[in-house]
C-alpha cells in the first residue's frame, strides 16, 4: 500500500483524480491533503482525510511516500520551493510555464514526474505496442499532422521513439492565412478568421525524421483531411488519431512482402472500453486492456501514470521529457 498526500482539493482533484484514486484503493492510501486555506469544501470527496494549510507540516505529520499536486498553474510557482525541499517523489500537472521546469531541473530533483496524459491514451498505448513488436521495422518518420497542439503533440510523437533521444537541426516556419466565412457543422456559419500555421522538421539522434505541424484554429478551417499522428517505418505505417473514435489506418508488410491493412478490434462493457487489440500478420496479438470502470480516455491515461509513478515509483515522464517536448513545440 502506497501512502500519498494531496496538494489541492479543487475541481481537478474532486472530479478528475479522485474517481481514479478511488479505484486504486488496494494500492494507494490518501493520508493527507493540503489546501491554501487549510479547509475542505463539504463536497470535496475527502471526508475523514486530515487537512493542512502547510505542505511541509502535512508531510511531517502524515509521512507520505509520494505527493500528488493538483492546483492551478498560476499558483504552482508560489509553492515550488516548498515542494523542491521535500525528499519525496512528486507528481505535477502539466503547465506551459517553462520557468517552472527550468527551476526544477536546476534543483536537480529527479523524483518529480509530470502528468502528461496524451502519450498514454489507450490508442497511443496500442500503437506503442505495435512499434515495440517491431512490426513496423525501423521507424523512419514521426509526424504530428495537425492532430495535437503544442507540447502535448510533441510528447506523443516523441513517445513513439526512445525517450532519451534528443532532436537536432530543428527548423520551423510560420505562415498566416485568411479564410472566408463558411458553413460548419450542423449548418452553423463560421466567420472569416486568420490561421497561424507552423511547420517544423528535425532529426533525432538515431536518424529518425521529425515533422511537426500545428495550427491554432485548424479544427475550424474548411477542407481539411484527417488530423493524425503518423508513424512510418521500413515495414509498415500507422496513420491515426489518438482517441477511440478517430480515423485509424495501419499497414504492415509480412515476411513475403505482402501488405496487410490491420483492423483495431474494440470491445466494450456498455459504454466503457474494455479491450483494444490488433492481430499482426505473424499472428501475434497486440492488446491493451482496461482495468477500470467509468473513466474517460484521459483518466485512463492518468491511471496508468499513477500506477507507474505513484505506486511503482518509475518516473516515466520527467521534467527533462517536458523540456524536450516544449523545445520542439515552441522554439523558433
Amino acid at each position: 500500500m502506497k501512502k500519498i498526500a494531496l496538494v489541492g482539493a479543487g475541481n481537478r482533484t474532486k472530479n478528475y483524480n479522485l474517481p481514479i484514486l478511488d479505484q486504486m484503493r488496494d494500492k494507494i492510501e490518501i493520508v493527507g491533503v493540503a489546501t491554501k486555506s487549510g479547509k475542505l469544501s463539504l463536497d470535496s470527496g475527502l471526508d475523514k482525510i486530515p487537512v493542512f494549510d502547510s505542505i511541509t507540516k502535512m508531510v511531517e505529520e502524515t509521512k507520505p511516500e509520494a505527493v500528488l499536486v493538483s492546483i492551478k498553474s498560476s499558483a504552482l510557482s508560489g509553492i515550488l520551493d516548498e515542494l523542491l525541499a521535500l525528499d519525496l517523489p512528486i507528481l505535477l500537472e502539466t503547465t506551459d510555464n517553462f520557468e517552472v521546469y527550468a527551476k526544477i531541473k536546476q534543483g536537480g530533483n529527479e523524483k518529480i514526474g509530470i502528468l502528461e496524459q496524451w502519450p498514454f491514451l489507450p490508442m497511443e498505448k496500442l500503437k506503442k505496442g505495435i512499434i515495440d513488436s517491431e512490426a513496423l521495422g525501423r521507424i523512419l518518420v514521426v509526424e504530428n499532422n495537425f492532430r495535437t497542439y503544442d507540447y502535448h503533440g510533441s510528447a506523443q510523437i516523441r513517445n513513439y521513439l526512445q525517450s532519451e533521444l534528443q532532436v537536432a537541426n530543428l527548423k520551423g516556419h510560420t505562415s498566416i492565412y485568411g479564410s472566408e466565412p463558411f458553413v460548419g457543422k450542423e449548418g452553423s456559419v463560421v466567420e472569416s478568421s486568420s490561421e497561424r500555421i507552423r511547420v517544423k522538421t528535425g532529426v533525432f539522434q538515431d536518424g529518425t525524421l521529425l515533422i511537426y505541424k500545428y495550427s491554432d484554429v485548424h479544427k475550424k478551417m474548411p477542407f481539411r483531411g484527417h488530423s493524425t499522428l503518423n508513424i512510418y517505418g521500413t515495414k509498415g505505417s500507422i496513420v491515426a488519431g489518438c482517441l477511440l473514435d478517430e480515423y485509424c489506418d495501419i499497414n504492415v508488410l509480412d515476411e513475403d512482402g505482402t501488405t496487410h491493412n490491420l483492423r483495431v478490434n474494440k470491445e466494450y462493457d456498455g459504454e466503457n472500453i474494455r479491450k483494444l487489440s490488433v492481430e499482426l500478420p505473424n499472428s501475434e496479438e497486440i492488446v491493451w486492456e482496461n482495468k477500470y470502470k467509468d473513466l474517460s480516455e484521459q483518466q485512463l491515461a492518468t491511471a496508468y501514470l499513477f500506477e507507474e509513478m505513484l505506486v511503482k515509483g518509475n518516473i516515466i515522464y520527467s521534467v527533462e521529457d517536458t523540456i524536450q517536448d516544449m523545445v520542439i513545440a515552441y522554439s523558433e
